[in-house]
């Protein structure tokens, strides 16, 4: 007799959620424009064993929101419903991107009910990614990490610019006011200095603590991060690997009185140890199993069935 499957929620990252809360007009929750990345994986989970609203279920949300916000609105309501529905009494998180977070803000909280099995965090970016600084503090990225095309960057611009229009505001006054949850995913203190200066051949880095542009929320989770393996959790870390991503960003002084508070973004420092969007260190700020695929921040995703088949 085959053992019945640990229920799993999966979480999908940022613009991983669609409905008309978001943009109206575009219907009940689903995954928006990002159907082509998250529906055949979700596919494949069902390859391995999983039945969709059975043992599978997702977890959509605000996206835009801060992530405790949505962690109380959306994540703790699909716990819940699923331990209802299932008569299970524990399940797995499977998280991408942005989700993680979600997952770990749950897990981590006063509200957790002993209830997560398995963390299992694909490609989320613990200690934050530098290029949201650029987003966040200027509203654009004016960079290219890579000739192909990052399908992050590309919403980001295009939500931004939609925002903005929207609301006929200044792009970064859009984005502080309508898309907080950003500001959750900028570098913390864990990151290290991400910001540097030119001059000359010589390169000075800004230190976090001197900085305007911080992330509260992501210095606090991470002190706390050792309740994780405290409460039993079961962590499992997937990176990925061998794609160009931002590193550290190079600023010159701005005397703007809104945008680019610590610096304006004009150059970057490219790693091969990354996704593309978080790199591997990121990634890798918790204990737990940790695994390295080769691939971008959407293809972890389907390279990593093999290692989900096998924990699950």
């Amino acid at each position: 007799m085959k053992r019945a499957k640990t229920p799993i929620i999966f979480i999908p990252g940022l613009f991983g959620s669609m409905s008309n809360i978001i943009i109206p007009g575009t219907g009940n929750w689903n995954f928006g424009l990002s159907s082509f990345i998250y529906e055949p994986f979700i596919m494949m989970l069902e390859s391995i064993g999983y039945e969709r609203n059975k043992n599978l279920f997702i977890c959509f949300y605000d996206w835009r929101q801060r992530i405790a916000f949505s962690t109380q609105k959306y994540l703790l309501k699909t716990i819940a419903y699923v331990k209802k529905f299932t008569g299970c009494d524990k399940l797995n998180l499977v998280c991408h991107s942005m989700g993680g977070l979600l997952g770990r803000s749950y897990v981590q909280s006063d509200e957790y009910k002993n209830d997560v099995n398995q963390l299992i965090i694909l490609c989320t970016p613990n200690a934050g990614s530098p290029a949201n600084y650029s987003y966040w503090t200027g509203g654009s990225l004016p960079v290219q990490a890579s000739s192909k095309i990052n399908i992050v960057h590309f919403y980001m611009e295009q939500y931004i610019h939609y925002v903005s229009t929207l609301h006929k505001m200044n792009k970064v006054e859009a984005i502080h006011r309508y898309f907080p949850g950003l500001q959750d995913v900028i570098p913390c203190k864990d990151y290290g200095n991400y910001l540097f200066i030119r001059s000359g051949s010589s390169i000075t880095f800004l230190p976090y603590n001197k900085m305007k542009t911080k992330n509260p929320f992501l210095d606090t989770l991470n002190a706390n991060r050792f309740i994780i393996e405290k409460r039993n959790i079961e962590t499992i870390l997937i990176a990925g690997d061998g794609v160009e991503t931002i590193q550290y960003l190079q600023v010159v002084p701005s005397h703007f009185k809104l945008e680019w508070a610590d610096g304006k973004v004009v150059g970057d420092i490219l790693t091969k140890h990354g996704d593309g969007n978080a790199v591997v260190h990121s990634v890798f700020l918790l204990d737990g199993n940790k695994y390295v695929v080769h691939g971008s921040h959407n293809e972890v995703l389907y390279k990593c069935i093999p290692i989900l088949q096998k924990i699950l």
